[in-house]
């Protein structure tokens, strides 16, 4: 929760009291501060990666806010958001911890200029679709 919580003010948000908030989730935080954070950090949703020839593409940063997000849909190179990353389950006393063995795709390298990404919240709510272009080092 430390994390979290110094994670929120380095984003410059203010923590609400439960409250003046409605519910937390199982982050500790209330539903729309998950969300703020993930919009305020939406350039690192996915982080591409070439390795042992293979383009790895990166689930990492949403895995952490899992507690905060129902669903997470992509499509690559412009086309439609037609997959889902199965994020792991929420873990209430450790709600921000990593534990996926592989929390990436494996695809030909080469194969992926651009991947869209959309977030569904446990409201229904949805986020904007982001699109992130694959830019080789």
């Amino acid at each position: 929760m430390r994390f979290v919580t110094s994670a929120a003010l380095a984003l410059g948000l203010t923590l609400l009291p439960l409250s003046a908030a409605g519910t937390a989730s199982a982050q500790g935080m209330p539903p729309e501060q998950i969300k703020q954070i993930l919009d305020l950090t939406k350039a690192n949703w996915v982080a591409f990666r070439d390795w042992q020839g293979q383009e790895l593409i990166y689930f990492t940063h949403l895995e952490s806010w899992k507690c905060g997000i129902d669903y997470v849909f992509y499509g690559f190179n412009g086309g439609e958001l037609d997959q889902e990353w199965e994020l792991d389950t929420c873990d209430p006393d450790n709600p921000n911890a990593v534990l996926k063995d592989k929390p990436y795709i494996e695809l030909p390298l080469g194969s992926v200029q651009s991947i869209s990404v959309q977030l569904i919240f446990p409201d229904g709510t949805k986020s904007a679709v982001e699109t992130f272009q694959y830019k080789p080092q």
